[in-house]
Parts: structure tokens; C-alpha cells; sequence
């Protein structure tokens, strides 16, 4: 039951579907986003302005049914073929530093693991070890870079999403960032630069046709849409903030040595 009730968490934070029965012929208006052109533009046969496509492999059959179920279940509630996707018997302590004064998840008590089964923790923790080599070293898997990405849903474009964080904590530097970020920016050892900084958001999607495609967002370009220029810019933190994109669901958080693992809203 525990376990159908994290499924149940997953799927409902973020469903516009009421719980009760809902006649076959009726429609909700979904909720609209201010991300939403710019999730359009990424759906578009050609690569906007604004991003840098990074090439996936193709998936094995296995991976790319399980992503479709993952898809499905994130957007709506289904109440008739539940899916497990979490092993809530596995959750796990996610580390601290400075003396336990640096604190990297919103939860760091309540991290879960994907069930092996369903290699959806492989798919995702290839996604992080894939984007330090295809940026060639500008972004590293670390706590002070890339360490956590954000799963959003967006009923109005039928899309899912991850927007991965990476320059999380650039050293504090009184001429090129002089920014106190607290204790979990002691010691960084990333250098901030400003052409890196804002190519610091990696979006990964599936779209209604269950396509999977990775992004580089480049957070300073202007397009001259309204709807995608009011998601772009924030100089000099150029986040991409998850919550304009959609529901935000839950956080994945990944270093080298760890499993991934993952935090529910």
C-alpha cells in the first residue's frame, strides 16, 4: 500500500485530472505555464536560437516503454494500472558537508531510488555523466557544479521534463562574482565565468510522441518572442527556473559514487 501510495504522490502533485470519475467526453482546460512557447520551441524541427541540441543515443526498447509509462504517469493520475517506478524500501541519507552546516537537497532525510527494474535511475544517471563530456569540461559533476535536476510536468504541451542545474556554486570572488551563496559555496573550486554561466541550464524533455531530446539553453540570447524572452535572461545567475516550465514534481540528485536518487514535492 505504501508503495502505491508513492505513486499516488508522484503522479497527483501534479494532475489536473480530478480523483473522482470523470465522464469519457468531458474535457479540463489545462493549465497554462509562462514556459510554455518556449517548450514549443524546443519541439520545433529546428534547434531555436536560444538552445544547443546535445545528441541521445537511441534507447533500447525496454527504456523507451518505461519513459513513455514515466511520462504518462508524471502528466495524470491513473487509478486503473497503477506503475511503480520508486523503491521507497531503499530511500537513503543524501550527504552533507562543511560540517553538516551545507545542506544540497530540500530533503536530504527522503531520497528514493528508482526501482532497478525499470532502469529509469540508469537512463538518468547516464544523462548527468553524458553532460560534462559533451561541453567538453565546462560543467563538472560535483557539489559545487552538477550535482541536481528538476522533474517538471506540462499538462498544456503534454511534456515532461528535467532542467538540470549545473555552476550551482561558483566561488565567491570580489571582482567577478561577489556573491556569499552560504556554507555549501565554501571551497568551491568552480570558477565563475560569465560565457559559461549562462549556458548553465541542460533541459532534458519527452514530448507527447514519447521523443526524448537534451538541450543547452543559452540564457542571455534574446529571440524577440514575448513568450520565450520572459523565461530567458536573469544576469549574472541565468537560472532557468524549473516552476515557470510547469508542476514541479520532484528533484534528482547525483554524484559519482552514489546511486541516483530522488525527491518528491
Amino acid at each position: 500500500m505504501h508503495s502505491l501510495f508513492l505513486v499516488f504522490v508522484l503522479v497527483a502533485a501534479v494532475t489536473p485530472i480530478p480523483l473522482s470519475p470523470t465522464p469519457a467526453k468531458a474535457h479540463t482546460v489545462a493549465q497554462s505555464f509562462p514556459g510554455d512557447g518556449f517548450l514549443c520551441a524546443l519541439t520545433e524541427s529546428y534547434a531555436p536560437k536560444f538552445a544547443q541540441s546535445i545528441p541521445l543515443a537511441e534507447s533500447a526498447t525496454a527504456a523507451r516503454r518505461n519513459l513513455a509509462l514515466f511520462r504518462n504517469a508524471t502528466l495524470s493520475l491513473n487509478l486503473t494500472h497503477p506503475v511503480r517506478f520508486l523503491d521507497d524500501s531503499r530511500g537513503f541519507l543524501y550527504p552533507v558537508f562543511d560540517q553538516k552546516r551545507c545542506q544540497l537537497g530540500k530533503d536530504a532525510n527522503k531520497i528514493i531510488p528508482f526501482l532497478p527494474s525499470n532502469t529509469l535511475g540508469t537512463y538518468f544517471e547516464n544523462l548527468f555523466q553524458m553532460i560534462p563530456t559533451w561541453v567538453n569540461g565546462e560543467i563538472s559533476l560535483s557539489r559545487f557544479d552538477l550535482f541536481h535536476g528538476h522533474l517538471f510536468a506540462n499538462p498544456s504541451t503534454n511534456t515532461v521534463g528535467v532542467v538540470f542545474h549545473s555552476q550551482e556554486y561558483p566561488a565567491e570572488n570580489s571582482d567577478t562574482f561577489p556573491f556569499n551563496l552560504g556554507f555549501c559555496q565554501r571551497n568551491s573550486n568552480v570558477t565563475f565565468a560569465d560565457d559559461v554561466m549562462r549556458k548553465r541550464n541542460i533541459v532534458w524533455t519527452i514530448d507527447s510522441n514519447d521523443h526524448t531530446s537534451l538541450w543547452r539553453i543559452n540564457m542571455a540570447i534574446r529571440t524577440g518572442d514575448n513568450a520565450v524572452d520572459e523565461i530567458l535572461g536573469g544576469e549574472p545567475f541565468y537560472t532557468l527556473y524549473e516552476g515557470s516550465l510547469g508542476h514541479v514534481v520532484a528533484d534528482l540528485y547525483y554524484l559519482n559514487g552514489l546511486e541516483l536518487g530522488v525527491s518528491l514535492y
